[in-house]
């Protein structure tokens, strides 16, 4: 017994001196970085002394590279940079470069094998049909940019980020970057709210929207703004921010750290108040549709789950009426009692307008998917069939207005056909069935991965379900979630399986 505890006990000694070995010269080297970019005033130093220390921490541990490249694509920051310091597009590929970096040495030094995880062939028909829809469409060179944005936001991702996150720590600690990403980016947004400096949006990672909740029906006076992190959209940031709360909520309650614990437990409340501030109706239909499916598959105990509701309906009620009255709209089609979207010019009540825009573009979406049943009408080429379709509808208030489906399963019918819906259904299938197997598996043995696996599927339901209000763009957000999932599936399956190969009896 004693010979099979120490060379455990001497791997957890080397993995701590490891680390503080890496913490002092990563101490020092940050230190300089920050004294020298104030010193002289531009980012731009700063910016150059990171990648110095991120280059001599990814040369001694490859795996920090994966973290780096989930961080970029989470905080949007590659975006950010390209639009508010005027950074050379191809700086975007210094993220596949770094998810290479830990594949290679995956590959090249510890003699790994690429491995493809079971949805790859349908993300390929997925990406076909859409090619051959591009092919076949009306506006091929539009078309094909959508084509484009799948490739690299999609299929590289994902066979990056499989091939990367290939380990349990690895994936863990990528729930943990999401997570502190999600809290601060949150904060930001809680902090321009609570000291008044909406107009100061951080860089661009804290921006605002234009539109806004409450509008005072008399004085036509500007209610709440809608925060929009640092994509620029307040709904598709309230729900990048639900999938990081559902991996939250899974560090907090089963993580071997308590630190992590505890750490995550107040990340997951910044987070909430970061999808309060988008005032999104979407989010909060989301979270409670991902609540049921959570009870009812019993990933999530039901009374802890009632109780937790209680608290967020308690909390809301006082601390965020205005988004609590918003919220209850999504049950009629009536306007907020602070005025939203639909009040008359005389300051009546009328019907919530986005409802009826949202019935225009689904009805919209239906009409072009019965005409393209096959592989639909191509990427990218709703809003050009759009406009017909309104003014067929009536829909005045809209025409002339670029729309969007509103709705990942309506938008896939209409883009992609009857072939791009079974196609993604698939892969959803071939994500969340092996998830919930490892989940049940490891309940008992590992509880700490268990609960990290059925994280990574609660965030996926909740994309699914917030998905009945938005359409498939933002993609590299899902893909980053679904190809972490991935991961996580093959790396507990393989973990049972050394579990058992351990537990068999030696050979006589």
């Amino acid at each position: 017994m004693m010979e099979r505890t120490r060379p455990q006990t001497e791997r957890r000694l080397s993995s701590r001196s490891e680390r503080r070995r890496l913490a002092a010269p990563l101490v020092i080297i940050t230190i300089g970085a920050v004294t020298t970019a104030f010193a002289l005033g531009t980012p731009l130093v700063a910016v150059v002394a990171g990648l110095v220390v991120l280059a001599l921490l990814i040369a001694d541990r490859p795996s920090i590279a994966t973290l780096v490249a989930v961080g970029l694509i989470f905080s949007n920051a590659v975006v950010v940079a390209t639009k508010e310091f005027g950074v050379p597009t191809p700086f975007a590929g210094l993220v596949p470069l770094l998810f290479l970096v830990t594949v290679g040495h995956r590959v090249c030094i510890q003699r790994k094998p690429l491995v493809l995880p079971l949805a790859t062939p349908w993300i390929i028909a997925l990406f076909l049909v859409q090619a051959i829809g591009a092919a076949l469409s009306r506006e091929p060179a539009t078309a094909m940019g959508g084509v484009g944005t799948f490739l690299l936001e999609g299929l590289l991702l994902w066979l990056l980020l499989a091939n990367a996150a290939r380990t349990a720590e690895i994936l863990r600690q990528a729930a943990i970057v999401i997570v502190a990403l999600g809290a601060l980016l949150s904060l930001l947004s809680l902090a321009q709210k609570v000291t008044d400096t909406e107009s100061n949006e951080q860089f661009g990672f804290a921006q605002v929207a234009n539109s806004s909740v409450g509008k005072d029906k008399v004085t036509g006076a500007s209610g709440k703004k809608r925060h929009a992190g640092p994509v620029g959209e307040q709904n598709r940031w309230a729900q990048v921010l639900c999938m990081a709360g559902a991996l939250g909520v899974a560090l907090a309650t089963t993580d071997r750290s308590k630190t992590i614990r505890l750490a995550s437990a107040a990340g997951t409340v910044a987070i909430g108040a970061g999808i309060v501030l988008t005032y999104s109706r979407g989010a909060t239909v989301g979270l409670t549709l991902a609540a049921v499916v959570a009870m009812l598959l019993r990933w999530v105990p039901r009374a802890t789950t009632a109780a937790a509701g209680v608290v967020v309906v308690l909390l809301l009620g006082v601390v965020a009426p205005t988004f609590t009255d918003r919220a209850s709209t999504v049950v009629s089609s009536e306007s907020s009692p602070l005025g939203d979207s639909g009040t008359k010019a005389d300051g009546s009540s009328s019907k919530d307008g986005s409802f009826d825009n949202r019935a225009t573009e689904a009805s919209a979406a239906l009409a072009i998917f019965f005409r393209h049943p096959v592989v639909g009408v191509g990427p990218n080429l709703f809003p050009t069939y759009f406009q017909d379709e309104a003014r067929r509808l009536g829909a005045e208030r809209i025409v002339g207005v670029e729309r969007e489906s509103h709705n990942l399963y309506l938008g896939l019918a209409a883009e992609a056909g009857a072939l791009g819906l079974l196609a993604f259904g698939a892969v959803m299938v071939a994500i969340l069935g092996p998830l919930a197997a490892a989940r049940k598996r490891l309940l008992a043995r590992r509880p700490d991965l268990a609960g990290l696996a059925t994280g990574y599927a609660m965030a996926l339901v909740l994309y699914l379900t917030t998905g009945l209000f938005l359409h498939f763009a933002y993609i590299r957000y899902f893909w980053l979630f679904a190809g972490l999932a991935a991961a996580m599936g093959m790396v507990a399956e393989a973990d049972e399986e050394d579990a058992e190969a351990t537990a068999a009896p030696a050979p006589a």
